[in-house]
């Protein structure tokens, strides 16, 4: 698989935060969604949320970044549109002083380390890395953690429009990395023409007799996972 396991802009959540590690409230009305942030998809979609914040509070602090007189959310819009549907005046949140350049590969990192974003979305970060920040293929692989090859895979999907990925996750097909290209093959009539290797299959046997049995599930639950993100049969 191009895609590695770890994700190394992880660490710019815990570098640019591990000094302010007790966070403070603030008043919602002074904290603002960023317009420019990796998830696109289901952002709004928040009742889960809001079910459990009600019930149990708010569990993980907001991360936000103070740009003169307004504070900027870098990790957890999510629960910033939860708390204001629960009524909440204030949130805890912590400040980060990191630029708006690192905030963004922060928030990716965050969305990714929940896996809230599908592959067209990390496209069109990459998408936006590369054009708006002028990072190169090895730059952006250096930081997510991928081979240069993913990243352009990526950036390829990114072509496809909103509308289109919508009508997928509405007809409930999986948003694979796959499928996608299935999809912008048709829609750019390029025939049989593909980034992703499937001429040909590779089984692969791992021997799991030396695991735990919580850790034998563990790894069951991940690799599912994975299966259906990249649409591995």
């Amino acid at each position: 698989m191009s895609k590695k396991t770890e994700f190394q802009a992880l660490d710019l959540i815990s570098a640019y935060t591990e000094k302010k590690k007790h966070p403070s409230s603030f008043e919602l009305a002074h904290i603002f969604p960023n317009p420019v942030q990796p998830r696109i998809i289901g952002k709004e979609d928040v009742e889960d949320l809001v079910q459990s914040m009600d019930r149990l509070g708010l569990l993980e602090p907001i991360l936000i970044r103070k740009d003169k007189n307004k504070y900027w959310i870098v990790a957890g819009e999510r629960r910033y549109r939860a708390a204001i549907k629960l009524g909440w005046k204030e949130i805890q949140a912590t400040v980060t002083d990191a630029d708006e350049e690192i905030c963004y590969e922060m928030a990716l990192a965050e969305n990714e380390k929940r896996k809230n974003l599908n592959p067209w979305e990390v496209g069109k970060a990459i998408q936006y890395l590369r054009k708006e920040k002028k990072k190169t293929a090895e730059e952006v692989s250096k930081l997510l953690g991928y081979t240069e090859r993913y990243v352009k895979q990526l950036s390829s999907i990114a072509r496809l429009d909103q509308k289109t990925v919508m009508e997928m996750i509405i007809s409930g097909k999986p948003t694979s990395v796959k499928n996608l290209e299935s999809v912008l093959r048709s829609k750019e009539n390029r025939g049989g023409e593909i980034i992703s290797p499937t001429s040909s299959k590779l089984k692969i046997t791992a021997d799991l007799s030396g695991l735990t049995v919580k850790a034998r599930e563990s790894f069951h639950r991940e690799f599912n996972s994975l299966k259906k993100k990249y649409g591995i049969i």
